[in-house]
């Protein structure tokens, strides 16, 4: 969201870097169901990340390891990231040029910690995606 209010707009290396993190989430994704599918081992995933993020072999080795106690969360971030996307869409849709990202940003903060299917149905009415 703040890429997209334009705070990065004057740096196109600050843009490069969020491009990386991005890439870097998705990698982890795909470690994640990997190695919870026992189609990695660690030492397979930390390589994977080392050759295609590219990583240090301690960091890689690491996150590995992180991903292998932990299934499911990498994904988890991304399907997030997506339910907010879509939410964002569709407050954009429905509210036109009444849509403020300012206060639909301040919305998603305030309820931070509710479902989005949650927040989407008191914010926009929507109860599509609960049932």
């Amino acid at each position: 969201m703040m890429e997209e209010a334009g705070l990065f707009d004057d740096s196109p290396r600050t843009r490069e870097i969020i491009c990386n993190f991005m890439r870097l989430r998705a990698l982890r994704v795909e470690v994640d169901v990997k190695l919870a599918l026992g189609q990695f081992t660690i030492d397979q995933a930390a390589e994977y990340l080392q050759k295609t993020v590219p990583m240090d072999v301690h960091t890689a080795h690491a996150e590995a390891a992180f991903f292998a106690t932990g299934p499911g969360q990498a994904i988890s971030y991304q399907i997030g990231k997506f339910q907010i996307l879509n939410f964002l869409a569709d407050a954009r849709r429905q509210q036109g040029d009444k849509f403020s990202l300012r206060n639909f940003h301040d919305f998603l903060w305030l309820n931070g910690n509710l479902p989005i299917a949650l927040q989407r149905w008191e914010y926009l009415g929507l109860r599509d995606s609960l049932e």
